[in-house]
């Protein structure tokens, strides 16, 4: 494969990456919203490292920190807009 194959593929991928992410930001609000109706907090630890266990579980051990790198931000960018929601304020 040549550098512009190559740049076409990561392409497509990152358009899948950005679709995924917007479909995890809108269940995020249900969960905001369905935290607003329960008084639950919008931080959950014992959730996020759940969630980060079961991709370890799956994912080499080498990727595993650039995989909590990128999900340390999800995780922030998740609380910030369930903060939004929850607080009463506009979402981040």
């Amino acid at each position: 494969m040549n550098i512009e194959t190559l740049r076409a593929e990561i392409d497509r991928v990152d358009d899948e990456i950005a679709a995924l992410l917007a479909r995890r930001m809108a269940i995020s609000v249900l969960v905001a919203l369905e935290k607003v109706n329960t008084g639950a907090p919008v931080y959950h630890p014992e959730r996020e490292a759940a969630i980060m266990e079961r991709l370890y579980e799956k994912t080499e051990p080498h990727w595993q920190p650039a995989l909590k790198m990128i999900y340390d931000t999800i995780f922030d960018t998740s609380r910030q807009f369930q903060e939004g929601i929850v607080g009463g304020g506009e979402a981040a």
